[in-house]
């Protein structure tokens, strides 16, 4: 469905990145989300979502997450403390969980 840009009906921009998503699935992983959306902030008037404090990579991330519950290994691995900021600021626990594991690997080593 991340893939399928059908019945899209938002977009979020990173840098100079456009990721057609859907508001439903944005807000039903992230109460952050739903709360904008709810909220008839501009983000609900003109279905634009504009993100300047992470990478491109790091947000498709997120959004692989939403939409697989996975994140593909050597992504997170190489991102993971982006991905953790990401996910704590849009209150993604699950993801910030896989994150935080990988973090007790890399201490415990």
């Amino acid at each position: 469905m991340l893939e399928n840009e059908t019945f899209a009906d938002c977009v979020i921009k990173v840098g100079d990145d456009v990721i057609k998503a859907h508001r439903c699935v944005l807000a039903q992983n992230s109460d952050v989300f739903l709360k904008m959306f709810e909220s008839g902030m501009t983000e609900t008037q003109n279905g634009e979502v504009i993100i300047s404090d992470t990478s491109p990579e790091c947000i498709r991330a997120m959004l692989e997450f939403f939409y697989t519950g996975e994140v593909a290994k050597e992504t997170l691995e190489s991102h993971f403390e982006d991905i953790f900021v990401i996910a704590h600021k849009y209150n993604v626990t699950a993801l910030k969980y896989k994150c935080e594991l990988i973090m007790a690997n890399l201490i415990g080593m």
